[in-house]
């Protein structure tokens, strides 16, 4: 059955109905999610949580991951879309790279632009 979104509201609706996406990819396509993953990267350039830093010789890059998440109050309405970008920490080994942390980071014109051929 197809359905044909004739106003704003109703995209809104549809977004929420949906919950959170799973991916860069099923999230790039929305004002919403693009907005907060906007903010999240002036949030880690405001608090200078990055560095950028060449590889050291041996060592892999620890890739990264957006998680999106909606905030709803008491009625089940979204009141905030929340993205998170979030290495992926867990391939680090004990004894081998646990004290260092190598993770790819782009520029934002890069990181909403790429295109993601599938969903991690």
């Amino acid at each position: 059955m197809e359905v044909e979104l004739t106003s704003n509201s109703e995209v809104e609706a549809l977004l929420a109905a949906m919950e959170e996406p799973s991916c860069y990819q099923d999230a790039s396509g929305y004002g919403n999610w693009i907005i907060a993953m906007e903010s999240e990267i002036q949030s880690i350039n405001n608090n200078k949580t990055w560095e950028l830093v060449e590889l050291s010789t041996g060592h892999k890059p620890i890739g990264l991951k957006w998680v999106y998440k909606l905030k709803k109050n008491a009625e089940g309405e979204v009141v905030k879309y929340k993205a998170r970008l979030v290495a992926k920490g867990y391939v680090h080994k004990q004894g081998i790279d646990y004290e260092e942390v190598f993770a790819a980071a782009e520029r934002l014109e890069i990181v909403l632009s790429q295109n993601v051929a599938h969903c991690a």
